[in-house]
């Protein structure tokens, strides 16, 4: 079976980037702030041991905070331009795709494996016994060919 797909639909589109992409931003965002950290403890260590000027010292002293707001930060920078960037691919392949046409994705069917039960099948249904003998003739000899 040939398919074309011929429309992306943009705000869905947008709203799953959205998403992802702040996932993303999420965990980039946890680690700039656990390295933002790291590099301000590791500059406390050897500045303590080499004469650190009185300035620098607020520096390493307010990293907590410069690494939370980088975390707030990229997490929103992430999920806005990813979602912008989206939004805009989907427009444009919209746009192209009325002017040229769109993807033709091919699908071919997969048979399925029902799983063999372990329930032995039932019994078939009897047939119900026939009301009278008029009935149990003409079912015997098929439809009657004056009535249709």
């Amino acid at each position: 079976m040939k398919y074309q797909l011929k429309r992306i639909d943009t705000w869905s589109a947008v709203k799953i980037t959205f998403l992802i992409a702040g996932v993303v931003g999420f965990v980039v965002g946890a680690l700039y702030a656990v390295l933002i950290t790291l590099m301000a403890s590791f500059m406390g260590m050897v500045g303590m041991s080499e004469g650190m000027p009185e300035e620098m010292g607020y520096i390493v002293g307010a990293t907590g905070f410069i690494a939370v707001v980088a975390w707030i930060v990229l997490t929103i920078l992430y999920a806005v331009l990813g979602a912008l960037v989206v939004a805009l691919a989907t427009w444009l392949y919209n746009l192209l795709a009325g002017a040229i046409g769109g993807v033709t994705v091919t699908f071919e069917a997969v048979p399925s494996v029902v799983p063999a039960s372990d329930a032995t099948p039932a019994p078939p249904a009897a047939a119900p016994p026939a009301s009278d003998a008029s009935t149990a003739a003409q079912d015997a000899s098929g439809p009657d060919p004056q009535s249709t």
